[in-house]
């Protein structure tokens, strides 16, 4: 095995986000399994929600560390407050200035690194992160954004930012028309894209996803099967290689049923208590509803929702958030969020959780058959990989474009939109009771299973995925024999440059 300067050492700096991190991590995971050696930069707040990630890696003799910068102060931001699922969501521009003010603090310990024999070959940032990286580019480290959208998402996201910037944007009635950087114009209607994301702070935020795809390359979490058209269309864009190498999640997603969670915080429920829970039901027979780590619902939204999955009279666990300023015990919250006597009467057939939930334990089990989900693009290929069709509630950013994908993939329907929307009793009773037990839902089960086959072959040996890991970590070894190469150049110069003098 290579050491020291001879071994590519890749840093890895992901958005505080948890929905982000996990991901970048996790692939993280995979190129130390290939024998790079990988820093995973992260700040005190976010880095105990990542070790259990990191444990098998290391435990493995993979070279993979932690590395926590100092976190800078940022007005109106509590000590110890660091990712997105720490703050309510009129506090998430605060976040953005942490981000803003990390630069540098990683900039000083770049500085050190260079000083060493593992200076890095390749930053692989987040798209969301915008930072210049000036230091990085004068030493010749290559850049490389990881996309947590999508292919399909991430163009039109970046369209939106150009149509706002060069005022280009046509809006009629009811509905969009995107055509800057589209393969071709793209009519949304108003309920598949929230007019928010056409507003300034917004659309600074995607600016930074134009800028991140015009370095040396870009990383997409999906696998070519699936998003074809728009893979070759950021390829075309961008003019560099784009490497799609997902769906990057634990191996055991793609050998059966995950027992046990590797990802994330600790779980709000015991593993064997859910897993007792899950067993004594039938299979495809349940519904899992969440919406992220980041998605809190009103007392009217909750409680709209709760009276369709009640009149539905189908099998649900249900993992409930809460914004993190709401400080209630569990019964006190029940009281405000659920209809009066709703746990009472679904007893027998719900399972309510309070926050944090193994997800990747529940989507891969046999008894469940549909995900109600706000279709972050972690969520939908996490569906997609284990086979389970979804019921979308779309709320902001990329998820409207995201639910649109799974309902003409034929895996999904749409039940409610926007993160103002109360969801209609009777349309969430049906969209359930259709996908779990009508004919339309078997349909949907069928279309899943395709795409699940689909993303195994991907990530398996000789699939498309595991053929760009492979074409990723060859290029990051060919700089690295450059660098070394133009290290032992520089050792054989001699080390006298005065000019001969000539008689």
């Amino acid at each position: 095995m290579l050491n020291g300067f001879e071994k590519p050492h890749v840093v890895a700096v992901p958005f505080p986000a948890l929905g982000h991190a996990i991901p970048l991590l996790e692939y993280c995971n995979l190129l130390a399994s290939y024998g790079l050696a990988v820093t995973f930069v992260t700040t005190a707040a976010n880095a105990p929600s990542l070790k259990l990630q990191m444990a098998h890696a290391i435990s493995s003799g993979f070279d993979i560390r932690l590395t926590v910068l100092p976190t800078p102060q940022v007005e109106g931001l509590p000590k110890g407050v660091e990712s997105f699922e720490q703050v309510p969501s009129e506090q998430t521009d605060l976040i953005f200035d942490l981000v803003a003010n990390l630069e540098h603090p990683f900039n000083r310990w770049l500085e050190g690194q260079l000083e060493g024999r593992e200076a890095p070959v390749c930053i692989m940032h987040d798209v969301l992160l915008g930072w210049n990286m000036e230091l990085a580019q004068k030493q010749n480290i290559v850049k490389v954004a990881f996309d947590t959208y999508g292919a399909f998402a991430l163009t039109l996201l970046r369209s939106a930012w150009l149509s706002y910037s060069h005022n280009a944007l046509k809006e009629e009635d009811d509905s969009f028309v995107l055509s800057l950087g589209l393969p071709t114009p793209l009519r949304l209607h108003k309920h598949e894209i929230h007019s928010v994301m056409f507003q300034a702070m917004p659309m600074k935020r995607t600016g930074r996803i134009h800028s991140a795809i015009q370095g040396w390359g870009m990383l997409v979490n999906m696998f070519e099967e699936l998003e074809p058209e728009y893979l070759q269309h950021l390829r075309n864009l961008t003019g560099k290689k784009v490497w799609s190498i997902g769906p990057v999640l634990p191996s055991a997603c793609f050998e059966g049923a995950v027992r046990v969670s590797t990802q994330g915080k600790m779980a709000d429920i015991s593993e064997d208590k859910l897993l007792q829970w899950l067993d004594s039901q039938s299979s495809c027979s349940v519904a899992y509803i969440s919406f992220g780590s980041r998605t809190f619902l009103t007392e009217e939204q909750s409680k709209a929702l709760a009276g369709g999955l009640e009149a539905s009279e189908q099998p649900f666990i249900w993992a409930i958030k809460v914004s993190p300023e709401v400080k209630h015990t569990q019964s006190d919250l029940a009281r405000t969020y659920l209809p009066e006597g709703f746990q009472e009467r679904t007893k027998n057939r719900g399972l309510l959780i309070w926050g944090w939930v193994p997800q990747l334990v529940i989507l891969s089990h046999s008894s469940v058959g549909a995900f109600m989900s706000h279709c972050r693009w972690n969520s939908m290929l996490e569906s997609v990989t284990l086979g389970v069709p979804l019921i979308t509630w779309p709320m902001i950013a990329d998820q409207h474009f995201n639910s649109k994908l799974a309902v003409e993939s034929g895996i999904g329907i749409q039940v409610c939109e926007h993160i103002d929307g109360i969801a209609d009793k009777e349309r969430v009773k049906e969209g359930v009771t259709l996908v779990l037990s009508k004919d339309k839902g078997k349909q949907m089960k069928r279309q899943a299973e395709k795409l699940k086959d689909m993303a195994r072959k991907a990530v398996a040996c000789g699939g498309s995925s595991n053929a760009n890991l492979q074409d990723f970590v060859t290029d990051i070894q060919k700089l690295q024999k450059a660098r070394t190469a133009a290290r032992e150049q520089s050792l054989k110069a001699p080390k006298d440059h005065c000019v001969p003098k000539f008689i």
